[in-house]
C-alpha cells in the first residue's frame, strides 16, 4: 500500500506544496530579523521549506491528526466517497480545501461553501462522477441537503491546540528543539494570526513571541461591567431568583463541580426601561465570567444588511463569545441579545417575508442551540415576547421566560435608595416613591442623576428630587384646576366609602392627566362592586356638582364602571342570573348585541352616579379643600386626605349605616 499523503506531516519535515496567498494576514509588529537562535535550521534548510506556506503547514498537521484512517484510505484509493470537512472558522475553508485537493487523486471533486448561498443542483451533480468528493465548510447546514445525506465521512476539525502549533513552528523554522507553547499563548487566535506569526527567516523564539503578542491583542482585558450588585436589585420578581441561582450555578461550573450543560438561558420581557439589560449585566458581573452584548439591530447595522451579512454578524458574536470563554478558561460565558423580537415569528410572515427571514431564523436557532450545548448562558431581552418565534422559546434554546413589569411602591423606594447611595440616608423616600407612580427603574435612576446635576456643589435635598419627579407645571391653569377638582372627588369618595386611599396627584403620567390610587379590594359581592363604581364615578360627580359640568376627561372612568357592572350581570352571578355569558374582562362586548342587558346596566349606572353626586354634595367642603391642597402641593397621601375629611364636617348629616353602605344592594333585575 502506498504511503499516506498525509502521513509525512506527522514529522517535522514540510511537504513540497505551493504557497497560498489568499489569506488576509494581519501584522502585529514590523520587525523581520534573521536567525537569533543558534539551534535553528540553516539558511539552506529554510530555503527548502519556503515552498510551503505556514497556512498549508498548519492545515496539513491538523488534517493528519483529525482525519480517521478509514476516511484517509478512501481519499487515497480514489473511491467515490464523499468527505465532509467542518472547519473551525471561515478563514480555514480555502486552505483546507486546497490542501486536501493537492493530496487527493487527480479528478477529485471539491465543494467549498463559505457563508455563501447554497449551491444549485447543477453545480453539484459532479458528485456522482468517478473519484472522491471533498466538501469543506465552516457550517454543514450551508451544504446542499443531498451532499450531507451522501456523506460517507464527516470530519470536524478542532481549533489547533498548542501541540499542533508548536510542531508547525518547529517544522517551519527547521528546529528540533522543544517549543514551550501553552493554550493561553494562542488563545483567541485564528488561522490568519498563525500565518502572520510564522515569517520566512524567523526563529522559533520570534514566532512564539508574535503568537503571544497576537493573543494579547485579540484578548484585551474585559472592561469592568457597569452593573449594580445583583443581590440588591429589587422589583424583578421571579427573574431575580433565577438570576441568583444562575450565578451560583455558573460559579460551580467554573470550579469544575458540575457540567455546563446544567445552565439555563432565559428571555426577559416587559415594558421599556424596566431593567432587562441591567439584570443581564448584573448576572455577568456577579458571576465573574466573560460577558458579551449584542442586538439584532447591531447585526444589521454592522453588516451589509443582506442575508449573508446578517448571518456573518451572528457568527461573529458566537465566535467572540466562544473565544472569550476559552481564553478565560471559565467553562462558560454569558451572552446578551437585545431586541430579540426583531427576529420575527415565521408564523406571522407572508410568503415573501418568510423566504428572506427563514434562513436567518434557522441559522440563529442552530447557533443558539450549539452555544447552549456548550454550556453558554444566553439572556435575551424584548418588549414583545409574543412576537418571538416559538422555536426560540423551546427547552434547549431559551428555557425560561420572565416578565419584568413596572416597579411597585416598595420597589420604587428601594430603587431610589439604591441610586442615592449615601445621599439622603435619613430621608423618608416613601412619599417620593408614591409620587413616582408609573415610573420605570430607568426613569427613577434618571431622576436621581438629574437631581444631582442640579445640586452641583451643594448637598442633595428632597426638593431636588421632587423637582425632577414633579417638574414645573406647564399646562393651562384652568385645566389643572379642573383636574384637581376631579381627582379630589375621587379621593374624598374613597375615604367616605371606606376604601384604602394611597395617594392622589395631579401629576401627568402618559395619557393620564392625574390619578387617585387605592389599594386593591376584593370586590367579592355586589355592594363591594357598587362601592367601587361610586368611587370611580365620583370624579365625574365633582365635575358636575362643583365644576363646569361633565367632560370627556371621565371617559376612562365610565369604561371602568360599565365594565364592572356588566361583569356583575353577565359573568359573576351577582345580579339575578347565574348564567356566565362571558369572561369578566370580555363581558362588556355583550352590550353591543344585547339591548336589554345594556338597559339594565345603564339603569344601575345612573343610580350609582346619583349616589356619587350625593357624596360630593354632602362632603363639598372636603372636596374643595383637597382640590386647593392639590393645586399647591400636586400630591397628597391617603392619610392627609383622611385628615381633611375628618376635620371638615359634612353639610348634611349622614347616618353611620348609610355612610358605610351608601350603595344599596340592587337585585331588581
Amino acid at each position: 500500500m502506498p504511503a499516506s499523503p498525509l502521513s509525512h506531516l506527522n514529522s517535522t519535515s514540510t511537504p513540497d506544496l505551493p504557497d497560498i496567498d489568499d489569506l488576509d494576514v494581519p501584522r502585529y509588529d514590523q520587525e523581520s530579523n534573521g536567525s537569533d537562535d543558534p539551534s535553528s535550521a540553516s539558511q539552506a534548510e529554510r530555503k527548502d521549506l519556503r515552498s510551503a506556506s505556514p497556512a498549508v503547514l498548519i492545515a496539513g498537521l491538523l488534517l493528519a491528526e483529525a482525519i480517521p484512517a478509514k476516511a484517509r484510505n478512501a481519499l487515497e484509493s480514489g473511491r467515490t466517497d464523499v468527505l465532509v470537512i467542518v472547519v473551525p472558522t471561515a478563514s480555514w475553508t480555502g486552505v483546507v480545501a486546497k490542501t486536501l485537493a493537492m493530496q487527493a487523486p487527480e479528478g477529485a471533486h471539491k465543494i467549498v461553501v463559505n457563508a455563501k448561498p447554497r449551491p444549485s443542483l447543477a453545480e453539484t451533480t459532479s458528485i456522482w462522477r468517478v473519484g472522491p468528493t471533498i466538501a469543506v465548510t465552516p457550517d454543514p447546514t450551508w451544504l446542499p441537503d443531498f451532499v450531507l445525506a451522501a456523506a460517507d465521512h464527516l470530519v470536524t476539525l478542532p481549533r489547533p491546540g498548542p501541540g499542533i502549533i508548536a510542531r508547525a513552528v518547529r517544522a517551519w523554522c527547521g528546529s528540533r528543539r522543544p517549543i514551550g507553547l501553552t493554550a493561553s499563548d494562542i488563545a483567541g487566535l485564528d488561522l490568519p494570526d498563525f500565518v502572520a506569526a510564522l515569517r520566512v527567516g524567523a526563529s522559533p523564539r520570534r514566532c512564539v513571541e508574535r503568537l503571544r503578542r497576537a493573543s494579547a491583542t485579540r484578548l484585551q482585558p474585559p472592561a469592568t461591567i457597569d452593573a449594580p450588585d445583583l443581590a440588591t436589585l429589587v422589583g424583578y420578581g421571579a427573574a431575580h431568583a433565577w438570576a441568583m441561582q444562575t450565578v451560583d450555578t455558573v460559579r460551580r461550573v467554573a470550579a469544575g463541580e458540575i457540567s455546563p450543560c446544567t445552565l439555563e438561558s432565559a428571555v426577559i420581557h416587559g415594558p421599556p426601561g424596566t431593567g432587562k439589560t441591567t439584570i443581564a449585566r448584573a448576572v455577568a458581573a456577579a458571576a465573574g465570567v466573560p460577558f458579551l452584548e449584542t442586538s439584532i439591530s447591531e447585526w444589521f447595522s454592522s453588516s451589509s444588511g443582506h442575508l449573508d451579512g446578517v448571518i456573518k454578524a451572528c457568527d461573529l458574536f458566537v465566535s467572540d463569545l466562544r473565544t472569550r470563554r476559552d481564553a478565560a478558561q471559565s467553562g462558560t460565558a454569558i451572552g446578551f441579545i437585545d431586541e430579540l423580537d426583531a427576529l420575527p415569528s415565521r408564523a406571522n410572515l407572508d410568503a415573501r417575508g418568510r423566504d428572506w427571514w427563514t434562513p436567518v431564523i434557522t441559522h440563529v436557532l442552530l447557533r443558539v442551540e450549539a452555544l447552549r450545548k456548550e454550556g453558554v448562558v444566553l439572556i435575551a431581552a424584548t418588549n414583545h415576547v409574543e412576537h418571538i418565534d416559538p422555536a426560540l422559546l423551546r427547552p434547549g434554546r431559551f428555557d425560561r421566560s420572565f416578565f419584568i413589569g413596572l416597579p411597585d411602591l416598595a420597589a420604587r423606594e428601594a430603587i431610589l435608595r439604591q441610586h442615592l447611595g449615601r445621599d439622603l440616608l435619613d430621608a423618608d423616600l416613601s412619599p417620593l416613591a408614591r409620587l413616582a407612580h408609573g415610573a420605570t427603574g430607568a426613569q427613577l435612576a434618571g431622576y436621581v442623576r438629574a437631581a444631582r446635576a442640579d445640586a452641583r456643589d451643594r448637598d442633595l435635598t428632597i426638593d431636588d428630587l421632587v423637582a425632577q419627579i414633579l417638574p414645573p407645571e406647564t399646562r393651562d391653569p384652568l385645566l389643572v384646576r379642573a383636574i384637581a377638582l376631579h381627582e379630589a372627588g375621587h379621593a374624598v369618595a374613597a375615604i367616605v366609602l371606606g376604601r384604602d386611599l394611597i395617594q392622589v396627584t395631579t401629576r401627568q403620567a402618559g395619557a393620564s392627566a392625574g390619578s387617585t390610587m387605592v389599594a386593591p379590594g376584593g370586590l367579592i359581592d355586589l355592594p363591594d362592586i357598587e362601592r367601587h363604581i361610586v368611587f370611580v364615578l365620583a370624579g365625574r360627580a365633582a365635575d358636575v356638582v362643583l365644576g363646569s359640568g361633565a367632560s370627556s376627561g371621565a371617559a376612562a372612568d365610565l369604561r371602568d364602571a360599565t365594565s364592572g357592572l356588566t361583569a356583575a350581570h353577565a359573568s359573576l352571578g351577582l345580579a339575578g342570573t347565574l348564567v356566565v355569558r362571558a369572561d369578566p374582562s370580555d363581558a362588556v362586548h355583550l352590550l353591543l348585541h344585547d339591548p336589554a342587558l345594556a338597559a339594565r346596566v345603564e339603569s344601575d349606572l345612573q343610580q350609582l352616579m346619583r349616589d356619587a353626586e350625593r357624596i360630593v354634595g354632602t362632603w363639598r367642603d372636603a372636596v374643595l379643600a383637597v382640590r386647593d391642597a392639590l393645586l399647591s402641593r400636586r400630591m397628597l397621601s391617603g392619610a392627609e386626605v383622611a385628615e381633611i375629611v375628618r376635620r371638615l364636617k359634612p353639610r348634611i348629616r349622614v347616618g353611620a349605616e348609610s355612610r358605610r353602605d351608601c350603595c344599596r344592594r340592587r337585585c331588581r333585575r
